[in-house]
């Protein structure tokens, strides 16, 4: 539903501004001159300040990219390779894919991914991030709670909430 104006300059402006033709006279059939006119929407911020008139100065020039000299480096992205550990350690494809993608929700890249499976097994990515949340590395869990390694009560099914919760402790300093 469009809306009326009694001043026809507003309504010109609005009809401007929603790219809306003005519509055929009664008894008349719609011309391509009545269609709404399709506006090109700009590609860049550069070009939105060309059509606004404004001079960015050396903004809008993109920077040339430095040239290396010889061939890069194959690469291969971190989900892939995420997932040809996960494969490796038996995983099928369907839940390899899964897995290395909240892997990589825990841990970017894609050897500390490889050190998190290492340390506290292949299947447990939840429990890396539960402990990247409470700012708690690979390295923590070296440490002793009650005389057992934090990694080793985590692989014998210790609920991770009590193992943050005794990092967390041991932690903090005496009072």
């Amino acid at each position: 539903m469009n809306p009326t104006f009694d001043d026809p300059s507003i309504a010109a402006i609005y009809r401007y501004l929603t790219g809306a033709a003005e519509p055929p006279r009664t008894r008349q059939r719609p011309t391509p001159a009545n269609m709404p006119q399709r506006i090109q929407r700009p590609r860049s911020a550069a070009d939105i300040a060309r059509a606004e008139g404004l001079d960015l100065g050396d903004m809008t020039r993109r920077p040339r990219s430095e040239r290396r000299s010889g061939p890069l480096p194959p690469r291969r992205s971190a989900l892939r390779v995420v997932m040809d550990h996960l494969l490796e350690a038996g995983c099928p494809r369907q839940e390899a894919a899964e897995l290395a993608g909240r892997w990589l929700q825990a841990d970017p890249s894609a050897e500390g991914v490889r050190r998190w499976m290492d340390t506290i097994g292949a299947h447990r990515p939840d429990v890396a991030l539960q402990l990247r949340l409470h700012n708690l590395g690979i390295d923590d869990l070296d440490v002793p709670v009650d005389g057992t390694p934090a990694r080793r009560r985590l692989r014998d099914g210790e609920p991770i909430g009590q193992v943050i919760a005794a990092l967390l402790t041991l932690r903090q300093p005496p009072a």
